[in-house]
């Protein structure tokens, strides 16, 4: 199992679209969980890929198309995870931010809270204020999260709320920010709920999100 493991992390992260599915297959056949799959296959990968951007050893065109490989997986894996299995813990909407394109990282969270009960609605890249409350409107949503990798793009985080203020939205919807320009510091600045350093920390702290009130006070995971 380690080794068929192996090779879909090494397919993710060398984008190798045309073997995941076929990849994915194998394992299932071969009685891998969805959930190790997606973790210590597809996660894994990206994770490695994350760090290799981070020390300029990986470029954006790889990222995106290690992201692409990741739906992929999870679009292969989807019918074969458990319903039930994790009771539903609310909905969310995530995208990033307006004017941002990288989404190696918001994929990660997104995906992270899928598998731990959370229903997600990903908005994929460069969302207006507007297409955000829209859809948490629209969806009855309980959390917002915006993430965003560009200083120039992390401004529309801070105009989401004060949207939601001056329409007397706020109170309907808790909303949390991250990103490799973000600190719990500008989450506390412009009155977010929450804030997560990592994709795993994410779930922690939407699950404690879930228990307080949106302005109620800021939550930060930063593991």
């Amino acid at each position: 199992m380690d080794e068929i493991l192996k090779r879909i992390e090494e397919a993710v992260y060398d984008g190798e679209d045309d073997m995941i599915e076929e990849l994915v297959q194998e394992a299932l056949d071969a009685g891998v969980s969805p959930e190790d799959i997606i973790q210590e296959g597809g996660v894994v990968a990206l994770d490695k890929l994350g760090e290799a951007f981070n020390n300029l050893e990986a470029f954006l065109p790889e990222l995106m198309i290690a992201g692409d490989c990741m739906k992929m997986l999870i679009a292969k894996v989807n019918p074969y995870l458990k319903e039930g299995e994790s009771a539903f813990k609310g909905k969310v909407i995530i995208g990033c931010a307006k004017g941002d394109l990288h989404d190696i990282g918001k994929s990660l969270v997104a995906t992270q809270l899928a598998v731990n009960g959370f229903e997600v609605l990903d908005l994929g890249v460069d969302v207006s204020t507007n297409k955000f409350i829209d859809t948490a409107e629209a969806e009855k949503a309980d959390i917002i999260v915006v993430s965003s990798l560009l200083t120039t793009s992390q401004y529309y985080m801070e105009e989401l709320i004060k949207r939601l203020e001056s329409e007397g939205k706020r109170s309907k919807y808790r909303v949390a920010v991250g990103g490799g320009p973000i600190s719990a510091e500008y989450a506390a600045k412009i009155g977010a709920d929450g804030y997560s350093r990592t994709a795993q920390a994410a779930v922690k702290m939407a699950q404690r999100l879930m228990m307080i009130q949106p302005k109620q006070e800021l939550i930060v995971e930063q593991d």
